[in-house]
């Protein structure tokens, strides 16, 4: 640490230099990643309230109540009702929470299991190595839809809770969220959807006359979601959210904190300090746009992703790894050559795509901050790599 300060002018000079190499979603180079460049609105609310702590929901009430507000929104959106739940730092610790509670609400149970698809979120692994439980992964088919068949197997007398994701992370593909309901029917085992990224897409497909499966609380055996307001809801970084149609959940399951300023209260956060900025934001965020501008959006999306999965069949040697449902493509070749030398080439030209290995696949997610005028360079590179690496 120095002995005396640099002035305001000397510090933005050495952060501009340090964080230059960083890349931009403005740039539209950033293909792969599932976030996107919050609102303008967004970050102006979040400034102002960025000290609020919902750690200590005593001390900051007025926030805590926007919680509750902002939650039965979204639980609405849902097809839920009276739901509740929390915002979490992401997904990842949303789909921590909820393997805690498939296996505290179990408690008898001596070798808990949870049944998971193979296509399911790493934070899945992070919750088994933490929580001592056993992960069993269902095989996905050629096509990478869930084998149903397999995942039914996988349950047994062990198992406290089976998770579905509304929107992978490799493709966007929804799981049969109403057969999984089916299958344990009666079996008092927790069941969770990761809608991580599918959450604030999905509804708003719907409401474009898109085909979408029944994946939210209108499954009557779905109990709690995940679904990220840092992704496509264009909210802070970052920002999740754990939405739970059981409220006494919490009553059972939460960690008792007695000594704060604010006074007791429970929780079912991994973290203890969290910030009430982002929440707010995201108040303010989705009363703004409103369902009407969350479609706009979307459909924006979705008429790039068109655009992006035509020229990329027009490309010989690469196809669509599966037809998307929303706005992430995967590509992979055509003869089950590896992709990964494409996607070096590509990140070469400074593409960032998301590489998937086990699935020989890479993603593009078509975020709101990525214009045609990207995806027809992009996929102008794209040809010019397939050619000149002689995939065919």
């Amino acid at each position: 640490m120095l002995n005396e300060g640099l002035s305001k002018q000397k510090i933005i000079k050495i952060l501009e230099e340090k964080l230059s190499q960083d890349f931009s979603y403005k740039s539209g180079s950033i293909l792969g990643s599932m976030c996107t460049e919050p609102l303008d609105f967004g970050k102006e609310i979040y400034i102002k309230y960025l000290h609020k702590n919902l750690g200590d929901p005593g001390l900051f009430q007025g926030c805590a109540e926007l919680e509750i507000e902002l939650i039965l929104e979204i639980g609405d959106l849902f097809n839920g009702s009276n739901i509740t739940g929390t915002f979490t730092t992401g997904g990842s610790e949303a789909n921590i929470i909820a393997m805690r509670v498939a296996k505290k609400i179990r408690s008898d149970i001596r070798n808990p299991e949870i049944v998971v698809p193979a296509s399911a979120h790493v934070s899945f692994d992070k919750a088994e190595d933490l929580l001592g439980f056993k992960l069993r992964k269902a095989k996905l088919k050629e096509n990478f839809e869930l084998d149903l068949d397999y995942f039914e197997s996988l349950i047994n007398k062990n198992t406290c809770g089976v998770v579905g994701i509304a929107g992978t992370t490799s493709l966007g593909l929804i799981d049969p969220i109403e057969k999984i309901g089916e299958i344990i029917e009666g079996k008092d085992i927790f069941f969770h959807v990761d809608a991580a990224f599918g959450g604030f897409v999905l509804p708003f497909l719907k409401k474009l006359n898109n085909k979408i499966p029944s994946w939210d609380f209108s499954v009557k055996e779905v109990d709690s979601i995940t679904a990220d307001p840092h992704k496509m809801g264009l909210g802070l970084i970052p920002t999740g959210g754990f939405l739970l149609r059981d409220s006494k959940v919490l009553q059972k399951t939460g960690f008792e904190i007695p000594y704060l300023a604010g006074g007791n209260f429970k929780h079912f956060h991994i973290v203890g300090t969290r910030p009430g900025g982002t929440i707010i934001a995201f108040w303010a965020i989705m009363k703004y746009l409103g369902q009407n501008g969350f479609i706009k959006i979307i459909k924006e999306c979705l008429e790039n992703t068109d655009y992006l999965a035509k020229r990329i069949s027009e490309i010989n040697g690469i196809k669509l790894a599966a037809k998307p449902i929303m706005n992430i493509i995967g590509i992979t070749t055509e003869n089950g050559e590896s992709i990964c030398e494409i996607d070096e080439e590509l990140r070469k030209r400074s593409w960032m795509l998301g590489k998937f290995t086990n699935f020989n696949l890479i993603r593009i997610v078509v975020m709101p901050h990525v214009k045609k005028s990207h995806l027809s360079k992009f996929t102008q590179d794209l040809e010019d790599i397939v050619k000149r690496l002689k995939i065919s």
